[in-house]
């Protein structure tokens, strides 16, 4: 007798009600083995995989793709069962019309592959018996090699003939775009094509179509058509509404600004970056400056919740990164914990995946503050809108040439305003200004940090 076992739109995320599914892995009457990727869904910070809870076979499939589902409902279940044997196909088979013909039982798969290997896999239409694993599973290496040796290789890969390698982002902004895969050099693993290889192309730029749905079309007086365009919304961007409707309306924010003289910031980027060869940005020295002001002011990385305010046991610095979608903030994770050249590498990974469209779930989980910088922009001061369920923001401005008083004496010095947003829930101002203050004293002075 065999089992069932639900499969449920599951929950991610703390104030998640609902995920939407992007698609089945697997379909209707697909045998999946327990781990292996099973769905894609959407939740308000990233689009995950989710494995199977159990080995089976996938039946009663009732949500479709693109379908927002609430959390916990049953979408699907697994029957964990033994395909049928011979000797009950033949039982059976009375039942079923004269003229179907019965297909040889098969035996569940015992080959493991990751999601990446499997997305491959499918694109050339190969089966995973049919690649050899280089080590317990086969990845995405196991199947570019086999793709290499074999005639399909040589028909798609070398020539480009057919369909070149490209992550799943890529291949959306291709086909929303009207561009050919194979005119683009990608700069992935194996040449792959990534998104930002489509957004730097200049010949695609030159050559690409406008998307028929952003045409206008001219107006003239016999015209019975609305001069109107609709224009749809990325997930990225509607994730965005959600995040400040919600934090807007609820959050009783307050504002605290403050100019400060960036000269001894200015210096210590100079010196940091003479004794490393990665690019350090002042977004890394302020990552450093604001976990140390956080351990100091341990009331700023904690949150409200159910009349009770909760403590952040980890220092974890959101930083806000606009993309071709929209704005997404990855974290930076036990910031206080780390040196600059770790805090730089971990900034630049982060941003180049949040460009690529390959954020994980993790890297934008458990943010605890966060830094939005606009001084790239020329921007000289904002004000940023708190990221739920955090207390605080710190929006910087640009580093420009001002006039101010310096010894008595008027003086050309570069200066920095600093806003930061915080939450009157959990935050009052003199701590906000104690705040502010200590971390307008260390980047004024970052050798007090030794202090």
């Amino acid at each position: 007798m065999s089992n069932q076992t639900e499969v449920i739109m599951p929950v991610l995320g703390m104030s998640q009600d609902y995920g939407k599914l992007v698609r089945w892995i697997k379909q209707a009457g697909d045998w999946v083995n327990k781990g292996e990727p099973l769905m894609e869904v959407e939740t308000d910070k990233a689009t995950v995989e989710i494995e199977a809870p159990t080995s089976g076979v996938l039946t009663q499939v009732s949500a479709e793709e693109g379908d927002n589902i609430p959390v916990t409902q049953v979408i699907a279940i697994i029957q964990d069962t033994e395909p049928a044997s011979a000797e009950n196909v033949l039982t059976t088979s009375s039942a079923l019309p004269a003229n179907l013909e019965l297909s040889a039982p098969t035996n569940p798969p015992s080959i493991s592959i990751s999601p990446l290997a499997a997305r491959i896999a499918e694109e050339y239409h190969l089966e995973p018996a049919q690649i050899k694993p280089s080590g317990e599973r086969i990845e995405k290496a196991d199947v570019i090699n086999y793709l290499q040796k074999s005639t399909v290789a040589k028909n798609t890969i070398g020539s480009k003939k057919e369909r070149a390698l490209a992550s799943p982002k890529a291949r959306r902004l291709a086909a929303e775009r009207g561009i050919e895969l194979t005119e683009i050099n990608g700069t992935g693993p194996q040449g792959s094509i990534l998104a930002a290889d489509l957004l730097s192309n200049e010949k695609v730029r030159a050559v690409q179509t406008p998307n028929p749905a952003l045409v206008i079309p001219a107006s003239s007086p016999d015209s019975s058509q609305s001069p109107d365009t609709k224009i749809p919304l990325s997930p990225t961007w509607n994730r965005m509404i959600e995040r400040i409707s919600a934090s807007w309306p609820t959050t009783p924010h307050f504002y605290l600004v403050r100019e400060v003289n960036a000269s001894g910031l200015i210096s210590w980027r100079q010196n940091v970056q003479k004794q490393t060869e990665i690019k350090i940005t002042y977004t890394d020295l302020l990552v450093k400056l604001a976990a140390a002001a956080l351990r100091k002011h341990p009331r700023i990385n904690s949150h409200y919740q159910n009349g009770k305010l909760i403590l952040g046991q980890e220092i974890n610095i959101g930083l806000a990164v606009a993309v071709e979608d929209g704005l997404v903030v990855p974290v930076i994770h036990r910031a206080d914990s780390l040196n600059i050249n770790q805090i730089a590498e971990a900034r630049t990974e982060l941003v180049k995946r949040a460009h690529c469209g390959q954020l994980q779930l993790e890297d934008l989980q458990n943010g605890t503050f966060t830094i939005s910088n606009l001084g790239m922009y020329e921007i000289d001061v904002f004000n940023a809108i708190i990221n739920p369920p955090q207390a605080a923001i710190l929006a910087v401005g640009q580093i420009a040439d001002r006039v101010v008083a310096l010894n008595g004496q008027p003086a050309v010095q570069p200066m920095m305003m600093l806003s930061a947003s915080f939450d009157h829930r959990v935050v009052d101002g003199a701590r906000g200004a104690l705040f502010l203050k200590t971390l307008a004293d260390w980047i004024q002075e970052p050798l007090g940090l030794l202090n």
